[in-house]
């Protein structure tokens, strides 16, 4: 399959392609704003596969958790390539792309947030795969390392780090084989406008 996937949710925007069994990756940084740089990185990355737009079968973008104004635009760009092209879209947690890293049958995945916050939730694998156990959460910095110790006590085995596109790509395999596609909502940990200066 030929799957295109975006994550806009944090300072860098990452793109990544999935065809023909390899992944072309794409990062852009700068004064320009995701919005601004999405579609035209979408566009060289396809060039790049040698791929036409019609020639996706799905594309995917990260819902989160992440900064409330990316986590739109990921999710924006998504819905409308997947409607004008329709096909399949999917709106991915972070979270689960970081427990997808693992093997363990018990995992609690781990991001670095705003100001060296962590956002973090545990996942269990079943018979449908890794799935998540409970609701994600956020813990300040002083807080991460009691919460990481208890998990680890508790015999999770602890994935912590940053995720990019590329990350995206084996959830939105297992979601397309599955059949159950997730909803196409954002996934915020924190309201609008929490990391707004004051």
């Amino acid at each position: 399959m030929n799957i295109l996937a975006a994550d806009a949710t944090g300072e860098v925007l990452s793109l990544a392609l999935e065809t023909k069994g390899r992944v072309l990756a794409a990062w852009r940084s700068g004064a320009r704003t995701h919005d601004m740089t999405l579609l035209p990185a979408a566009e060289g990355l396809l060039k790049r596969a040698g791929l036409r737009w019609e020639d996706l079968d799905a594309v995917a973008a990260a819902a989160g958790p992440g900064r409330f104004t990316g986590i739109r635009v990921g999710l924006a760009f998504a819905a409308a390539a997947g409607f004008q092209l329709k096909i399949p879209v999917l709106a991915l947690s972070r979270l689960e792309a970081a427990a997808l890293k693992s093997r363990a049958d018990r995992v609690l995945a781990a991001l670095p947030g705003w100001k060296d916050e962590v956002y973090y939730q545990e996942f269990r694998r079943t018979r449908r795969g890794l799935e998540p156990r409970g609701e994600a959460a956020w813990a300040a910095p002083k807080d991460w390392p009691a919460a990481r110790a208890a998990a680890e006590i508790a015999g999770l085995a602890v994935v912590f780090g940053d995720t990019d596109a590329a990350d995206l790509l084996p959830a939105a395999r297992r979601r397309l084989q599955s059949k159950r596609l997730p909803p196409l909502r954002p996934f915020y940990l924190k309201p609008a406008g929490y990391e707004r200066p004051h």
